[in-house]
């Protein structure tokens, strides 16, 4: 067993920094792919104004992609909001499902808890605790959103 500590310890230093290079390597060439997706995208939007100048005035064409380029931000805010709006429902009826094992569990194991003192003392405790941050206004259950 002595000599399978050091050997799992060079294991995993060297996994951590074949890791670490080739996150640092995607990084990179992320960043590159990246630049060259933002420079394609500007091409594109020039050749279509230039497309359009053709076809009409040149403000009435950087006007058109403009209009252009904020309904398609519109459309994936809505999208964005729509999303976040499900994402919270199934957040909450995930934290309802929790609260009602929770609450399951807890009344499973109160024959063992009464059987023995400490943990009852725990128990009770713990529940006095509840209710006075009840009392005192606070959730409990950290839905809350902060001020800030």
């Amino acid at each position: 067993m002595a000599r399978l500590l050091p050997m799992l310890a060079s294991l995993l230093s060297v996994d951590i920094s074949l890791m670490v290079q080739r996150t640092r390597r995607n990084a990179i060439l992320y960043a590159i792919a990246a630049l060259f997706l933002l420079t394609a995208y500007g091409a594109g939007v020039g050749a279509l104004i230039v497309w359009l100048s053709t076809r009409m005035d040149a403000a009435a064409a950087f006007g058109v992609v403009a209009g252009i380029s904020l309904l398609i931000v519109l459309i994936v805010l809505l999208i964005v909001t729509v999303k976040n709006r499900a994402d919270e429902r199934r957040r909450r009826e995930a934290a309802a499902n929790n609260r009602a094992l929770l609450m399951t569990t807890a009344v499973s194991l109160l024959p063992v808890m009464m059987k023995s003192r400490p943990l009852m003392a725990a128990a009770v405790t713990g529940g006095i605790a509840l209710f006075a941050l009840r009392m005192m206004g606070g959730s409990g259950d950290g839905a809350g959103t902060p001020d800030a």
